[in-house]
């Protein structure tokens, strides 16, 4: 199994993991202990089962559990958050952010949501990119939240708000008329 900078040896099902770490033998003493990883025979004849790196042995002492890599502190750096994976974790950007080169070096950046089409804004709004996120705010003629802007009426003069309530009394009339 490959691990950070090296490589561990695990055997299969019915072989054991001699002294030298990376010759498998087999045996049927190991076999019986029914390890899911295979086991190791020690000096003295004890016999214990493997898991490779990342895992640690179940209550059951044959199966093999996921270690959450996360729980412990600082396994990441500030603007990144922790994965588990099974059998290791990764370290990945923020929301809000993504992977890039900045300067040489591989580093989180503002993820611009506005630029890339990303976001809930109406179309009636602008989005407006900030750290990690964006906000929406309504065009001047609109009103809203942002991510929903509603048209602003303009202020009539009374001459014609009067026009258009005449307008209105008079279709009424004519169509209880007929």
């Amino acid at each position: 199994m490959n691990t950070p900078g090296s490589y561990r040896c695990y055997c299969e099902p019915e072989y054991t993991l001699r002294a030298d770490g990376y010759t498998c033998i087999r045996d049927t003493t190991c076999f019986s202990l029914r390890c899911q990883f295979g086991c190791q025979v020690e000096r003295w004849g004890t016999l214990w089962c493997l898991c490779p790196p990342g895992l640690h042995l179940a209550a059951d002492d044959k199966n093999c559990e996921d270690v959450d890599e996360c729980q412990k502190a600082d396994v990441c750096p500030p603007q990144l958050t922790c994965k588990n994976t099974f059998g290791s974790f990764v370290c990945v950007c923020k929301d809000g952010f993504v992977m890039g080169s900045l300067r040489g070096s591989v580093e989180c950046r503002d993820k611009d949501e506005c630029l890339i089409g990303n976001h809930m804004c109406s179309r009636h709004a602008r989005c407006i990119n900030t750290e990690g996120s964006y906000t929406c705010r309504c065009l001047e003629d609109h009103f809203g939240n942002g991510r929903s802007c509603r048209p602003r009426r303009a202020p009539q003069s009374k001459a014609p708000m009067y026009f258009n309530y005449r307008l209105s009394k008079r279709t009424r009339a004519v169509r209880t008329a007929v």
